[in-house]
């Protein structure tokens, strides 16, 4: 194991030094040595308990975060750029695909889904507006 992690492992406090002990994502030689060094600390039971509530109460601010984040609505801009592409028959979406994949990759998860409504609502508006017999270069000025 390298120097540097052996010095970042040591260098932690309690708290953190004890979520490492119980995330399995690290390197079992790391994941030793932090064993080893949380044993090395003399950490009373009590303070063990106290750390546990400190890792329980950030695991509920993290769930709460991705929470905020999850339900976090598509910005004005954005919801008309996806309604103007749809509304064009959908092809322009194709520019915006990588921003939906990023939506759902980051948990943002009504911005994934806001951005099917609104391209959605902009496809079902065109039959409309072909019924009404309105031309696709004056859609935009009769819906607005």
């Amino acid at each position: 194991m390298e120097r540097q992690v052996e010095k970042y492992i040591h260098n932690l406090p309690d708290a953190d030094l004890l979520e490492y002990t119980r995330t399995e994502t690290h390197l079992p030689e790391a994941l030793e040595f932090a064993r080893i060094e949380m044993a090395d600390r003399h950490l009373t039971p009590e303070h063990i308990s106290e750390l546990e509530e400190q890792l329980r109460q950030r695991e509920i601010e993290r769930e709460q975060a991705a929470q905020a984040v999850a339900a976090e609505p598509l910005s004005l801009e954005w919801r008309l750029a996806v309604f103007l592409c749809g509304l064009y028959c959908g092809i322009p979406l194709v520019f915006f695909y990588p921003t939906w994949r990023k939506f759902r990759e980051q948990g943002q998860d009504r911005k994934y889904k806001d951005m099917w409504v609104y391209a959605l609502i902009g496809f079902c508006c065109q039959p409309v507006l072909i019924c009404l017999r309105v031309s696709p270069w004056n859609w935009l000025a009769t819906l607005f």
